[in-house]
C-alpha cells in the first residue's frame, strides 16, 4: 500500500492569528465572522456549531483562514480531535491554535478517510513523540506534515468511513441509552423514597 507524507496530498497551514485583524472598536468593524475555537472540535469528528465564537475583523479576510467544505480542522496541542468541515460550515475563521488540511487531490483520498486516521491514538502518539511530549503536548505545522499517511484504494477507505461512521453512531445511542437508564433508576429510586432526592 502506498504511503505518502501529508505534506504531498494536502496543504496544512496554521490560522489566523487573532490579535493582528480583530477590531476592538465598534467602529473599525469592517466585517463580523463566527470563529471556531478549541472547545467547538468534538472527539466525534465534527463541529459544534452552538460554540461557535463571534470575530469582528478590520477587514475582509483571506479565504485560507476561513472553514472551506472538506477541509480537515485539527488542534495544535493532543488530544488533536480533527473535524470535517461540512457543506453548511464554510466561511468560519480559523484561529492559530488549530491546523487546517485541505486536500489537494480529493479523488485520491477521502476527507473522512484523512480524518479518521488522524484521529487515531496511536498516529496522535507518534506526532507527540516526534515533538518530545514529555516537556509540552504542543505539535509543529512541520511535525503534522511529516506524518506518512497510507493510501489504499478508494472503495477501502469508503469501508473504512463507513465502519467508522456505523461505530460512532453506535456509540452514541449507547451514551443515550445509558443516560435514559440513569434517569430511569433515580425516578425509581425516589418513588421508593416517596419524593424527592435532596
Amino acid at each position: 500500500m502506498e504511503k505518502l507524507k501529508l505534506s504531498r496530498i494536502a496543504t496544512v497551514q496554521s490560522g489566523l492569528v487573532l490579535n493582528r485583524k480583530e477590531a476592538r472598536e465598534f467602529g473599525l468593524v469592517k466585517k463580523q465572522y463566527k470563529r471556531l475555537s478549541l472547545r467547538s472540535l468534538g472527539d466525534n469528528g465534527s463541529l459544534k456549531i452552538n460554540e461557535l465564537d463571534e470575530y469582528n475583523s478590520t477587514e475582509i479576510l483571506d479565504q485560507t483562514v476561513l472553514t472551506q467544505e472538506k477541509d480537515i480542522v485539527a488542534r495544535l496541542f493532543a488530544p488533536i480531535f480533527p473535524v470535517t468541515i461540512q457543506e453548511n460550515e464554510t466561511g468560519f475563521v480559523i484561529p492559530s491554535q488549530l491546523a487546517v488540511i485541505r486536500l489537494k487531490n480529493a479523488r485520491k483520498i477521502m476527507p473522512d478517510y484523512l480524518r479518521w486516521y488522524l484521529s487515531v491514538p496511536l498516529v496522535t502518539d507518534k506526532i507527540l513523540l516526534k515533538e518530545g511530549w514529555q516537556v509540552q503536548r504542543a505539535i509543529k505545522i512541520s511535525t503534522l506534515s511529516d506524518i506518512y499517511i497510507p493510501i489504499p484504494p478508494l472503495q477501502k477507505q469508503r469501508l473504512i468511513v463507513q465502519i467508522c461512521t456505523t461505530g460512532m453512531k453506535r456509540e452514541s445511542l449507547y451514551r443515550e441509552l445509558i443516560e435514559q437508564e440513569k434517569l430511569y433508576m433515580n425516578a425509581q429510586i425516589q418513588k421508593i423514597i416517596g419524593g424527592t432526592v435532596e
